[in-house]
């Protein structure tokens, strides 16, 4: 077993989603907003790293299915604001 975890779609991933890092997104479901920060590497998968804006709790969506698939919309940039501003805090 090679231990580097850059095999596969492991790179492929990380190059597709680089442009989304730090970007909001809204979960239909639950109606909340979420920054995408990240690709995770697990044991079993891939996943999309999703913080819920305003108290931190991190979703996993699995990478076999787009961002989009389980129901997050992208809104934009994250912007970090002063409390008098208006932008998406985390």
């Amino acid at each position: 077993m090679n231990p580097c975890i850059c095999e596969g779609n492991w790179r492929n991933i990380v190059k597709d989603t680089e442009q989304y890092l730090d970007q909001v997104y809204h979960n239909e479901r639950d109606n909340k907003d979420y920054v995408f920060f990240g690709i995770v590497h697990g044991k079993d998968d891939y996943y999309y790293g999703m913080c819920e804006l305003g108290n931190g709790k991190t979703v996993l969506l699995s990478c076999v299915g787009s961002m989009e698939h389980h129901g997050y919309t992208l809104k934009g940039p994250l912007v970090t604001a002063k409390p008098e501003t208006d932008g998406y805090n985390i």
